[in-house]
């Protein structure tokens, strides 16, 4: 596990006569929750207080001067241990001083406004726009008079991610560098639980706290990997309730699981709540062949299971996987009005449509140059390898290798080798 580095954020405030807040939308381009509203902040220098860290990136970021010694601690988050990039980060807060103006001063960022923290939340809640806890529970804390500061210092073990799409990560014996199955939690007092990973009980424990006070009615599995589904039948026994997945997931896991109900393709469920929510069921195989995606419709979230990835590959292992098959998934879900992408592994990513189409340029890409090596006179997945996944490090050429594999039998399908 990554250890966090150290970081300071700035939540900057104003009377208008109403209490209002500093917020700025995150370049998609950057690493670090691109396309996220965030405050101002950044990591820490080496060997710099954290104070003198959050004014000059209030004075970086937004161009206002402010004494560090004035700055209000109102506490700590944690980046959670499934991110690729953790941060351990101490929140201020300040209120503008007069004669200085707030605005967007670098390129790391589309857009900064004051905002009153009701009107924040509100676009938050209708699906318009993400952003991570710190910033949400500021927000409520804000918007409801509740008192500062919330002296947050543990990893949040359940992220609500949008109003009602509830992140759970969990560890599993997954593929590198993932170490966590995110299992997401969607509804209000009724909820489906999508992907209960995780085989260990600690795991499984910590899934069990986050459910307590939910009804459960039903538990949706994506596909059939052991990473996806080990905690399912202690969830079904423990709280009573029925498993569901693709026909193809059903067969597939016969022995092991006992899938109760299959889904239809482009069947949906109205959860009831506020803001309500509709997931649909669409079969996206490639990945593997009962692989299922979960549209939610009114805010655009798309639950991806194995179809993307926040950390990490998608490794296309035939016979299971097929690549012909897995990019045409990807175009079926560019079809859709998706606003963000909820993975299985990493963290949840904006700019959901130009993420996809990286997706589909990435392995055209690689496509051309795998034919180009075989053009030249490579004819084993070892010698292709070498020549087109020389940005992979070799440990993970193996699973390349089973990528390739796809990439070949898609060409000879379209008779281009």
């Amino acid at each position: 596990m990554k250890q966090p580095k150290s970081a300071a954020a700035v939540v900057l405030i104003r009377k208008r006569p109403h209490l209002e807040v500093f917020w700025m939308k995150r370049s998609p381009q950057l690493a670090f929750q691109g396309g996220f509203y965030a405050f101002p902040g950044g990591q820490l220098d080496p060997s710099e207080d954290d104070r003198i860290c959050a004014a000059r990136e209030l004075l970086e970021e937004v161009g206002v001067r402010m004494d560090p010694a004035s700055l209000m601690d109102i506490g700590r988050w944690i980046t959670p241990a499934f991110a690729p990039r953790r941060f351990d980060t101490r929140f201020f807060m300040t209120e503008c001083p007069a004669g200085e103006e707030a605005r967007i001063m670098t390129e790391e960022h589309d857009l900064g406004e004051w905002i009153r923290p009701a009107d924040a939340l509100a676009k938050w809640n209708e699906g318009q726009i993400l952003a991570a806890n710190p910033v949400t529970e500021t927000l409520k804390c804000l918007a409801e008079n509740r008192p500062l500061p919330w002296a947050h210092e543990e990893s949040p073990t359940a992220i609500e991610m949008r109003a009602g799409i509830v992140l759970v990560p969990v560890k599993t014996p997954t593929l590198p560098p993932a170490t966590h199955t995110n299992c997401y939690v969607v509804g209000g007092d009724e909820v489906v639980v999508i992907d209960p990973a995780s085989p260990y009980e600690e795991e499984q424990a910590l899934l069990d706290r986050a459910l307590e006070k939910k009804k459960i009615q039903e538990i949706w599995l994506t596909h059939l990997h052991r990473d996806h589904v080990s905690g399912a039948n202690h969830l079904k026994e423990k709280r009573g309730v029925k498993i569901a997945a693709h026909p193809i997931t059903k067969k597939d896991l016969q022995g092991f699981i006992e899938v109760d109900r299959t889904f239809e393709e482009n069947e949906t469920l109205d959860l009831k709540g506020k803001p309500g929510w509709t997931l649909r069921v669409l079969h996206t195989p490639g990945h593997a062949r009962g692989h299922v995606c979960i549209f939610e419709e009114r805010n655009g979230s798309l639950i991806t299971g194995d179809l993307m990835a926040g950390l990490g590959t998608v490794v296309i292992d035939p016979p299971e996987g097929h690549m012909a098959t897995y990019l045409n998934s990807l175009r079926k879900m560019l079809a859709l009005d998706v606003t963000a992408l909820f993975p299985a592994h990493g963290p949840v990513m904006a700019n959901a449509k130009a993420r996809i189409q990286e997706y589909i340029d990435h392995r055209t890409m690689r496509e051309t140059k795998i034919l180009k090596a075989w053009e030249d006179g490579a004819r084993s997945t070892t010698e292709i390898v070498k020549q087109v996944y020389t940005d992979v490090a070799p440990e993970m050429w193996s699973l390349a290798e089973r990528s390739i594999t796809a990439h070949l039998e898609k060409l000879r399908e379209e008779k281009q080798i």
